[in-house]
């Protein structure tokens, strides 16, 4: 009997043992899909002829018409095809921690050096309206009205009430892509990103809420002669912060490119634009620093 309570004692402690998993460095967030391959944009496909003609002089010999200047000119001008992904046959890096926006993006700041008492809200109303705005008192802190028009629905509005900032590419989306590996600071200069014109898009509250977090294989503007341009941005903004991209998320952004005929020319970014975004991001690393001190 003795034997067989001990057998039974043991048996329990080997079931306990199988089912305790320890946490590990790559575990998902709860209620966070796993998903066992991603993609990024391939930053060395690049398109033009001038691409064409470094590849085949090489980059330590030069022709009599193909000389250094000539080099330098062309490398800035070299086209990086957003249509072209690197698969990548791995689990997808993911947090441990969940995501909380103030926590891990902050909120809209108030630069202090501006001379304005605008946060990054009001200061994308201002420059996307098409007629000059009203304020709400005459400290010209928060925008009344204005014209704007919200190109994922196409939809004219004159209310700011009626108005959400949109993130293109969702915080929380951007989070679980590779934003969770930011310093604070670089995630609350992307929050507060100024840098890409669409990287901030003014929106009917209808439609962003519509939106949510959800990438292109999840939701798409109502407005169907503006998806072209919607994933173009997708991409480029994926392209110029480094994250990467669900299976499910470049099969939606291959169908619209081929369903909707989008101009495959316009799907390219020069190696200039990207080397300015990016020198433009870490030039305003401390922008979101300045409120705290």
């Amino acid at each position: 009997m003795k034997s067989l309570k001990w057998m039974i004692i043991f048996a329990m402690w080997l079931a306990s043992f199988a089912h305790a998993q320890p946490l590990s460095s790559t575990a998902a967030p709860k209620n966070e899909p796993v998903y066992r391959e991603y993609y990024t944009i391939d930053e060395r496909n690049l398109d033009s002829e001038a691409g064409r003609k470094i590849s085949h002089s090489g980059f330590n010999e030069f022709s009599a018409e193909f000389g250094p200047d000539q080099f330098l000119q062309a490398a800035k001008k070299l086209l990086i095809n957003l249509l072209k992904w690197t698969l990548h046959s791995e689990e997808r890096p993911q947090p441990i921690e969940n995501y909380m926006r103030k926590l891990h993006f902050g909120r809209w700041i108030n630069d202090p050096t501006d001379d304005t008492c605008m946060n990054t809200r009001a200061k994308v109303l201002v420059r996307d309206s098409e007629q000059d705005v009203t304020f709400r008192n005459q400290r010209n802190c928060v925008v009344e009205s204005g014209k704007w028009l919200d190109p994922y629905s196409n939809q004219e509005l004159t209310s700011s009430k009626d108005i959400q900032i949109d993130h293109m590419v969702p915080l929380k989306h951007a989070y679980l892509a590779g934003a969770w590996q930011w310093d604070y600071k670089t995630r609350c200069l992307y929050a507060n990103y100024m840098g890409y014109r669409n990287h901030l898009v003014p929106s009917t509250v209808r439609e962003n809420t519509s939106k949510g977090d959800r990438a292109p294989d999840k939701y798409l503007p109502s407005e169907l002669s503006y998806r072209c341009q919607y994933v173009k941005d997708w991409l480029a903004i994926k392209l110029i912060w480094k994250l990467n991209m669900t299976t499910d998320e470049v099969q939606a952004i291959h169908e619209v490119v081929t369903n909707y005929n989008c101009n495959i020319s316009d799907f390219r970014l020069s190696k200039e634009e990207i080397e300015e975004q990016r020198q433009y991001i870490n030039s305003n690393l401390e922008f979101c620093m300045i409120n705290k001190r």
